[in-house]
């Protein structure tokens, strides 16, 4: 393979240190997913049962296709654009797909940044009780909130010693109310019963129309949120990997902090055993022979890792050709399970603290992706003593996690046209504000009050079958049409040749890794498409 083409390495950026190309890998790669994808999948596929794939998909295809994409960037000192090209140039293609798909995803990653900026400054304003409290200007008929039930009680009994009352339509009314009381039944029949949880996320922060085609205008809160987060990033990226890697001290490992207190106080809840029963300490082992479960669990690795994106290969292409980018794969990959296994563990205690609160069903409160962020943990962590605390840590979490993910998704794009295109590289600064301004406006589309459907087409689509084909492009590409030999080769010159038996076996160019690279990721991806 060609190393270095028209761009020599020292026209390119470095790495101050290792630790901070480790760090800004762990803050791309872990990301929203391991909190709000990992554990509902996890309850899906037989609790704690699904570590057992989710751990041996995670080192017989997440680690080796990670050193595969490292190793590429790093010894081609490229970007995505240019160094498929370089093996072929009929391939020259996938590498802005995988720019495109990374561009894509960011687009509509940034609007769950913007909601969450939204949750943040309502709890920093003390204004965390909305959602908990149906007596707000958007809460409708259908809101219903055990919390304001109590508060009617205790206002009944302090004005009539009545202590049976209910709270509808915004009101308080007394259980002797006959008419009223029927007209909650009857109306809650026609319709279930909603959260006011839901209807903040819903009425409030997206200010939800009932169609795509009712646009309904710009929601401005959302649209200045999706502002801010896009500022953020493009102060990052404009400085590049140097900015990113300084800031990579923060982002990476504030979440791992939070996470931990988060986990010390799920498990310490009233109820958390009841979510924990079903997350992980009553495992359905049957599901293991299930090819669905298999199927799941190595999906949520290449999604989890950032496999196919082509984000880790445009980090590591500012590595040192000498760099030992085979032990960095095993710090990510291990750093993105932990987050993985002990935030499910966080999230259930608490959801198993709400089921008990609400003498509901664990099936009842379990929700996944915005659903858990937005809706459920929110609700629960209300219930709690100092519920603002709580909410705040959350939501601080959730947008240290997104934004860190952000700086590489964007930055794939931009390592791409840096490299693609030479005369641009004197003006890398102005690059970045362009590609981040363009994604804004793109972005504004999910700003309309309709813009949630554009975000679940988004979500749904962008990266789904699209990801696996780059995955499985990729495997074919370097391993079958440049050569397992050639690669092994070109690692040879970074890595050295092994010198010990456990070098010869489980090394960077080991037998373990090539007979993962030749037959068993490229037959799980294939499993994965069935």
């Amino acid at each position: 393979m060609e190393s270095t083409s028209k761009i020599t390495t020292h026209e390119r950026a470095q790495w101050s240190s290792d630790w901070q190309f480790i760090l800004t890998c762990i803050g791309y790669a872990v990301g929203l997913g391991n909190l709000w994808r990992f554990p509902s999948l996890a309850y899906e596929h037989g609790g704690g049962a699904f570590l057992i794939p989710y751990l041996i998909c995670s080192f017989i295809v997440g680690l080796p296709l990670l050193h595969l994409e490292m190793s590429l960037g790093q010894f081609s000192q490229s970007g995505t654009a240019v160094v498929y090209g370089r093996i072929r140039p009929l391939f020259h293609g996938i590498g802005w797909s995988m720019s495109a798909m990374s561009l894509i995803v960011s687009v509509y990653y940034n609007v769950i940044l913007a909601w969450v900026l939204i949750y943040l400054w309502t709890i920093i304003t003390g204004r965390s009780g909305e959602w908990v409290s149906c007596r707000n200007d958007y809460n409708t008929i259908y809101c219903q909130s055990t919390v304001e039930d109590s508060l009617c009680i205790e206002e009944f009994a302090q004005k009539s010693h009545n202590v049976l009352a209910f709270y509808f339509n915004k009101s308080c009314h007394s259980a002797n109310d006959t008419l009223t009381k029927n007209l909650k039944t009857e109306t809650f029949n026609k319709l279930s019963a909603v959260s006011p949880a839901e209807e903040f996320f819903e009425n409030y922060v997206l200010e939800k129309t009932l169609k795509l085609d009712q646009f309904g205008g710009i929601n401005l809160k959302v649209a200045l949120a999706l502002a801010i987060a896009w500022t953020l990033t493009g102060l990052v990226l404009v400085k590049g990997v140097k900015m990113m890697g300084k800031i990579s001290y923060f982002t990476a490992t504030i979440p791992y902090v939070i996470i931990v207190i988060l986990f010390i106080r799920g498990i310490t809840l009233d109820g958390a055993s009841i979510g924990l029963d079903y997350y992980i300490f009553h495992p359905d082992f049957s599901v293991i022979l299930d090819p669905v479960t298999w199927r799941a669990a190595a999906t949520q690795v290449c999604y989890s890792l950032s496999v196919g994106f082509g984000g880790i290969l445009s980090l590591s292409s500012y590595n040192p050709r000498t760099h030992n980018c085979y032990r960095d794969a095993f710090i990510i990959t291990m750093a993105d399970g932990f987050m993985s296994i002990f935030g499910g563990t966080a999230v259930f205690s608490v959801l198993g603290f709400m089921s008990k609160q609400l003498n509901a069903k664990i099936q009842t409160v379990v929700q996944s992706g915005t659903g858990l962020a937005f809706i459920a943990y929110p609700e629960a962590m209300s219930r709690m003593p100092l519920p603002w605390l709580w909410s705040f840590l959350f939501f601080l979490m959730l947008f240290i996690l997104g934004i860190s993910s952000q700086f590489g998704l964007a930055e794939v794009m931009i390592t791409a046209i840096y490299d693609q295109f030479p005369a641009v590289r004197p003006y890398r600064g102005w690059l970045a504000v362009g590609v981040c301004g363009s994604l804004f406006l793109v972005g504004l589309i999910m700003c309309t009050r309709s813009g949630i459907f554009f975000f679940n087409i988004f979500n749904d689509y962008s990266a789904s079958f699209s990801l696996l084909l780059m995955v499985i492009l990729e495997i074919i590409l370097i391993i079958y049409i440049y050569g397992l030999p050639n690669f092994l080769d070109d690692l040879r010159s970074m890595f050295g040749y092994p010198r010990t038996w456990l070098g010869k076996v489980f090394g960077p160019t080991g037998y373990y890794i090539q007979g993962i690279w030749c037959f068993l990721a490229p037959l799980q991806i294939t499993v994965i498409f069935k």
